[in-house]
């Protein structure tokens, strides 16, 4: 192999990670499948199976959750699991308004919107927790 492919395969495996990345945060939403493709073509990885393959893959994990960055390379907090400090913070809260702290996984994201419908008077528990 030369140099030059060498280099060639280790840059279409940076765009196709940052491709990917992309794909998942939602970045192509204007065009989706068909703005993964186009790329991917432009860089060369164009074999049809192997593009189907990655593009179910990423949506596996755009819908089961994959840890993602946004633009600015900092984690989405939409996507992004609750920490153990804003989940502390929401217990706290919620034993002193003496109602239930949500239940089930939160984002960062939700659980900033609960701590905030906590403080604001506007926490509906129902919304919250499971009915069972």
């Amino acid at each position: 192999m030369t140099a030059l492919a060498e280099a060639l395969l280790a840059a279409q495996r940076q765009a196709i990670a940052a491709l990917a990345k992309a794909y998942v945060a939602g970045a192509f939403e204007d065009d989706g499948e068909a703005g993964l493709i186009a790329n991917l073509d432009r860089i060369g990885a164009n074999d049809a199976v192997d593009q189907a393959f990655l593009r179910e893959c990423l949506d596996t994990l755009r819908t089961w959750g994959a840890p993602t960055e946004r633009a600015n390379g900092k984690p989405d907090p939409a996507l992004e699991p609750a920490s153990q400090r804003q989940l502390d913070f929401l217990a706290k809260l919620a034993d002193e308004k003496h109602t239930m702290p949500p239940d089930g996984l939160l984002t960062k994201a939700k659980a900033s919107e609960a701590i905030s419908a906590l403080q604001a008077g506007t926490y509906n528990v129902d919304e919250w927790t499971a009915p069972f």
